[in-house]
């Protein structure tokens, strides 16, 4: 059906030389320096060290960088709106942690790939022209041998399809905008500048629900030779290398009708086999796994998961290798083993996977009439994502969410600066209120406390030992100890031998 585009291939152009050129190739080039940029040559020791030298510069910004925006609640008798400032606080802080939480929310139900149904209503059609019952009007050529017209009779067929629940929704959605737009109190009259037209969501089409469109006549190929079999397929989508990047899907014009012509004068019966296009595929379970399931059809991951609900229903795991199955006579029958490792389940599962059967119709093309549609339309179910799914993801990937969330941390370096000056504006009033309060005790007091530090940062202060004061005392006690220890043995020896009494 698709035909494939002819490229007529260019002149091919010969090349032509300079004499120039051709002189300077017979020797070797100028030299040329190596550019300071070159993004290929390695960077050198002193390079390495600048940017080294940077991230400690950067890492000392951060870390002398004010993050705390507490303020006191001794402020709280000098400026009344200290705790105002820290009830709002707590509500942001509230507030963060619920937003936060609804974002983890919407996070895991964009993860999981849950599906909703909708009809899909098909429509098939055909028309004829040129049949012998139309050209009754027209005269026979007296000359012609066989009395034709020199009409070749022909017939087109068409299948659309269409979601019901999106003409619905749109239509809804139409009806809601035009109330809201009444229900303004506005007073004058609707022009076209002011009223915006409802946005109408996006329509799959109808070939997006299917991997390949078959059509087969039931009839002779010797009569027809120009073929009895139309199919469409879908581009498969290109191979995954392990490490590279996903790749795109193909590009697919999707349509809402799908259309062929062929020629007869004849009746004929036509079957069209429409194969599922779904994401992730659903496969058909055989008899045995079905019946453990509870269901024919499923994807893998729902397959691995009913097995695992399975499993932990009946305790079939190992009580010491929890990963490790042990087999009833259900799961016997399917896997032919009595002790399975879960992590090969996905693999198990394949010989008992198949296909999903085509979805079949039978139509009847008939040529006695300029028109002919179907006496009834064929309802199919199909998955689809869930439409607050899309919505969710964009909420995510909203690139108004990250712009916000930089001004809000610009805004809290802001009050963090503020807090932090605060905070020495407050040091410095005690500081002059205490002094102006009782300037000896004070004075006094602030002379204590500064001769306490010197002494603390010079190790004159008592209890306060040096490095090598600890070390030499160490030193002189484990040498007595040993010293000790040596005379007393050497005693015990002399005692034993009787030469001398043992000293008191």
């Amino acid at each position: 059906m698709n035909s494939v585009p002819h490229y007529r291939p260019s002149p091919s152009v010969p090349s032509h030389r300079s004499p120039t050129q051709a002189q300077s190739r017979r020797g070797p080039g100028p030299m040329v320096a190596p550019s300071a940029n070159n993004p290929h040559q390695p960077p050198n020791a002193q390079q390495l060290q600048q940017a080294a030298q940077q991230d400690r510069e950067l890492a000392k910004r951060r870390a002398r960088k004010p993050t705390d925006k507490t303020i006191p609640e001794s402020l709280e008798k000098l400026v009344p709106s200290v705790k105002l400032y820290n009830e709002l606080r707590d509500l942001e802080r509230r507030y963060d942690a619920t937003m936060m939480r609804k974002r983890l929310d919407i996070q895991d139900a964009v993860n999981r790939n849950v599906k909703v149904y909708k009809t899909l209503r098909i429509w098939i059609s055909n028309t004829a022209k040129d049949q012998p019952w139309q050209n009754s009007d027209r005269p026979l050529d007296e000359n012609a041998f066989d009395f034709e017209t020199g009409q070749i009779p022909m017939f087109r067929v068409r299948i659309e399809g269409r979601l019901l629940d999106d003409e619905v929704e749109n239509e809804l959605d139409a009806d809601v905008d035009l109330e809201l737009g009444t229900e303004c109190g506005s007073a004058k009259p609707e022009t076209s500048e002011t009223t915006a037209a409802p946005v109408q969501k996006p329509i799959r089409k109808f070939s997006s629900f299917f991997k390949s469109i078959v059509v087969e006549l039931d009839r002779s190929n010797n009569l027809y030779p120009e073929g009895n079999i139309i199919e469409w397929r879908r581009p498969p989508p290109m191979p995954h290398q392990p490490g590279a990047p996903i790749p795109p899907p193909p590009q697919v014009n999707e349509f809402d009708g799908f259309e062929f012509e062929r020629k007869g004068d004849v009746d004929v019966m036509c079957t069209i086999k429409l194969e599922r296009n779904e994401t992730p595929d659903r496969y058909r379970l055989s008899p045995q796994l079905a019946e453990l399931l509870d269901t024919k059809e499923d994807t893998r991951a729902g397959i691995v998961m009913g097995l695992w609900e399975y499993v932990r229903k009946n305790k079939l795991q190992d009580p010491d290798e929890r990963r490790t199955i042990n087999c009833d006579a259900a799961l016997r029958a399917i896997f032919k083993q009595e002790r399975l490792y879960f992590p090969q389940i996905p693999d198990l599962t394949v010989p008992h996977l198949q296909p999903l059967e085509p979805i079949t119709l039978q139509y009847r093309i008939r040529v006695d009439k300029a028109l002919h549609t179907a006496p009834y339309a064929y309802d199919v179910a199909v998955p689809i994502d869930d439409p607050i799914r899309a919505e969710m993801a964009a909420i995510l990937a909203s690139p108004h969410y990250a712009q916000q969330t930089r001004e809000i941390l610009a805004i809290d370096d802001q009050i963090a600066v503020i807090v932090q000056a605060i905070n020495h504006s407050k040091a410095k009033r005690d500081f002059w209120m205490n002094l102006a309060l009782d300037p000896k005790g004070f004075v006094d007091r602030w002379v204590a406390s500064q001769k306490r530090d010197l002494e603390v940062i010079l190790g004159d202060t008592v209890g306060v030992e040096t490095e090598e004061t600890r070390r030499q005392a160490f030193y002189e006690r484990a040498l007595g100890e040993g010293i000790l220890a040596l005379l007393q043995k050497q005693q015990q020896q002399v005692v034993m031998q009787g030469q001398v009494p043992p000293m008191q």
